[in-house]
């Protein structure tokens, strides 16, 4: 009995030295460029997690604004004159003119953008109504022109009165402007 206590005995210390000694063997510390590295390595795929995150989020308000009919805001002439102010060497003066027609108009020409879109839909849903005869339909249709035609003239004469302010010179500067839309338009 003393002999297997003795032999099961001598067999656990071995066992735990080569434990011991094989666990040693595998766990060896990383050396500060190791370190470095593994450090590199979780930041960029901590980096990319996040890019993927915001791309996803980025597509999904795309998404939305699609889903509700929002577009990106157009900008009115006079905004494009504005933005251009350097390039067509503009004056003080003429800065002030055309923020005021701006100013002026911007009431109005808000609820002129609303009107065609606004007619638009109940011109559609008469389209669309089994119930409806073709004299409203038309009636429908012509409101809808109407209300388009109001907004157009509206802006035309908003540009005259801005044309006015411009020189010849700064006409035609402005009229050589190719805008970020009609580039992506000719390609």
């Amino acid at each position: 009995m003393k002999l297997t206590k003795l032999k099961i005995s001598s067999i656990l210390f071995t066992m735990l030295f080569l434990g011991n000694s094989i666990a040693s063997a595998e766990y060896k510390p990383y050396t500060d460029k190791e370190q470095d590295i593994q450090q590199q390595k979780s930041e960029r795929r901590q980096s990319t997690k996040i890019n993927k995150q915001s791309q996803k989020e980025n597509k999904q308000d795309k998404k939305e604004m699609k889903q509700k009919g929002m577009k990106e805001k157009a900008k009115s002439y006079s905004t494009i004159v504005l933005e251009q102010a350097e390039v067509l060497n503009l004056t003080d003066e003429q800065l002030g003119k055309i923020m005021r027609i701006q100013m002026n108009h911007k009431k109005a020409r808000k609820e002129l953008l609303g009107n065609p879109r606004k007619s638009m839909t109940k011109a559609l849903k008469e389209l669309r109504n089994p119930g409806a005869t073709v004299d409203s339909i038309r009636k429908a249709n012509r409101a809808h022109t109407d209300d388009f035609d109001a907004l157009v003239e509206a802006e035309i004469i908003i540009r005259k009165n801005i044309d006015a302010t411009l020189t010849l010179e700064q006409r035609k500067k402005l009229q050589a402007i190719k805008l970020p839309a009609e580039e992506a338009m000719a390609k």
